[in-house]
């Protein structure tokens, strides 16, 4: 392994010292490394500064705070974004996001990798200038771990996107990085191993569960989550094969090779946290007032923070800060000021079952009917928990997506329905002045996905055995969903277990990174996201399916980020993804 100081850009470029946290900035006279670990009490202010770095689903990492859901076929943004890049399969090596506040149509191709290598250096200078500071060596210790924690984190984020990265474990001199020059990044197989391992080590420093007043905080079954899901990663089709995607995939991009024991890795990953912590994370029903199933409403209020709980299902959250994007989700309707970037794709609506009969719609025994059902009517109710069908109504504000109606501008919608998941239906006034005081609850691990992992990883290596449909089944029958037929095959059951993943964690960014991993984004992103023509009709009838934009693209070379061509001309030892070009005056 190699153990190396490494800073790359971020040590020379301006924008290191753009935001206001402890290591943000270089030594001076009013913040210095003594006076931010003079004490326990100063360090976790350091460390605080370090969980804020952490980017939950609705936060994302851009300005405009779009779900990665509206670069893939869940939806489409309702303004020229940087998603449509994505979408259209032109986003380049050097997209930038860092170039400013209204850089909106760039993706975050050289901000990501540079952005979360600045929150790695952060987290090496907490860990290591700690030891300065005086206090509880218990507190201390904690502190250590929960820094390992969140430093591994960012890099299985990295290797989610990049595949093999390189490991800096330690921290330069701002003023001396000459050791950039020839590093190459590890094989895949060894990122994942280094992240697992300090996720692991991690662990053993951290509780099993978090007080009130630390919640948010990492725990020992955030760091076995995280485990769960770059294993799952790891271990699906795009790395975890003999057969590349591209024939230039050397070892840093995948594994050269498929072992069924991956699979078993992720499904011991979630074990841990369903077994030896069944005390403290489940299923959370603590919301629901009757012996009932979980209603749409119940589901829904998980997402809202004014009727957030922290329950057991909440294996690790994020506050999110608040800011110019409001609700760190896009404004959802079209009143004064506001605007509806992200607008579901009718392929999402499809996967919403029939309730309460589970058929799925297109089913021809399934008795939908578009003018009848489109809305959400005798859907699964996580239908209307997720997504505002046309004629939906907020507590506050009606939903017209119709020639005419109240949301019929081009910047408000595009196929007919708006995002409900994270929305605050009470949170109507969205004028200049007070559109940017509201923020969320955004739950980085939740236990329906370790349950959903598990049941994937099980299913991979076992195949359809009992465990895989009590963990899909427990999820579906909390919203009153029917159990999944008995003697499913393998093949059946993996599709099964995709739709759950598709529903149950629509916007939560995992639709765009599960296309990638299990290698059919080919097949669902090289078509027209569809939508709704809602014109309202004499007779009442409103709802004929349309393309919705241009045409999706995507390309194998799409499957993994490119690096950055300044990374590269930095760094000659710095393999590129395949196809991808090395210069910037190539083309793709």
């Amino acid at each position: 392994m190699k153990k190396i100081n490494y800073l790359l850009l971020i040590l020379i470029s301006p924008l290191l010292w753009a935001c206001e946290g402890y290591l943000d900035k270089p030594d001076s006279d009013d913040i210095t490394v003594e006076k931010a670990f003079e004490s326990v009490r100063s360090a976790r202010k350091v460390l605080n500064n370090l969980y804020s770095e952490v980017r939950g689903a609705a936060y994302n990492i851009s300005t405009r705070n779009i779900p990665y859901a509206m670069a893939c076929d869940d939806g489409i943004a309702g303004y020229n974004l940087w998603t449509q890049k994505f979408q259209s399969g032109s986003w380049t090596a050097d997209d930038n996001r860092g170039a400013g506040d209204d850089a909106e149509t760039d993706p975050p191709t050289v901000s990501f990798w540079n952005n979360t290598y600045k929150r790695i250096r952060k987290a090496n200078l907490f860990m290591e200038n700690l030891y300065r500071a005086t206090g509880d060596e218990a507190d201390k210790a904690r502190m250590m771990a929960e820094a390992k924690f969140l430093r591994a984190f960012f890099y299985s984020e990295l290797i989610r996107r990049f595949g093999g990265v390189i490991i800096l474990d330690h921290s330069v001199d701002p003023n001396d990085y000459s050791s950039l020059t020839n590093q190459p990044r590890e094989t895949f197989e060894n990122s994942v191993e280094w992240v697992c391992n300090e996720l692991a080590e991690a662990a053993k420093g951290l509780p099993a569960v978090c007080s009130s007043a630390d919640v948010g905080r990492a725990t020992d079954a955030a760091c076995y989550a995280a485990i769960a899901r770059l294993r799952l990663t790891a271990a699906s089709p795009l790395f975890n094969t003999d057969s590349p995607v591209l024939p230039s995939y050397t070892t840093t991009q995948y594994y050269g090779n498929y072992d069924k024991n991956r699979w078993k890795l992720a499904a011991d990953a979630c074990r841990f946290v369903m077994e030896q912590r069944s005390q403290y994370y489940g299923l959370d029903l603590s919301n629901v007032d009757t012996a009932e199933p979980d209603s749409w409403e119940n589901y829904y209020r998980r997402f809202i923070n004014r009727y957030f709980i922290v329950g057991k299902e909440s294996v690790w959250i994020a506050y999110e800060k608040e800011n110019w994007g409001g609700v760190k989700i896009p404004w959802n309707n079209r009143q004064s000021g506001g605007w509806n970037w992200v607008n579901p794709s009718y392929q999402l609506a499809l996967e919403f079952e029939m309730y309460p009969s589970g058929k799925m719609p297109m089913d021809e025994e399934s008795g939908y009917d578009m003018q009848n059902n489109a809305n959400g009517k005798d859907r699964d109710p996580r239908f209307k928990a997720t997504i505002q069908a046309p004629n939906a109504t907020y507590d506050a504000y009606g939903f017209e997506p119709w020639a005419g109606g109240k949301a019929s501008e081009l910047q408000s919608q595009r196929t007919g329905m708006c995002l409900q998941k994270y929305i605050d239906p009470l949170y109507n006034d969205v004028t200049a002045e007070t559109r940017n005081v509201r923020k969320n609850i955004i739950h980085i691990f939740r236990y329906n996905e370790i349950l959903l992992n598990y049941a994937e990883a099980m299913n991979e290596y076992t195949g359809p055995t009992s465990d895989v449909y009590s963990a899909i089944n427990a999820i579906r029958s909390r919203v009153g969903m029917p159990d999944l037929p008995s003697n499913l095959t393998q093949d059946q059951m993996r599709e099964k277990i995709r739709h759950e993943r598709r529903v149950e964690l629509a916007y939560e960014d995992f639709r765009f990174f599960d296309i990638r991993r299990w290698r059919i984004a080919e097949d669902v992103c090289n078509e027209y996201i569809k939508g709704y023509d809602v014109t309202k009709g004499k007779d009442g009838g409103f709802y004929t399916i349309v393309n919705v934009g241009d045409r999706m693209v995507f390309e194998k070379k799409h499957y993994l980020f490119p690096l950055a061509t300044a990374e590269i001309l930095m760094n000659p030892a710095l393999e590129q993804n395949p196809g991808w070009p090395k210069l910037s005056t190539a083309t793709n």
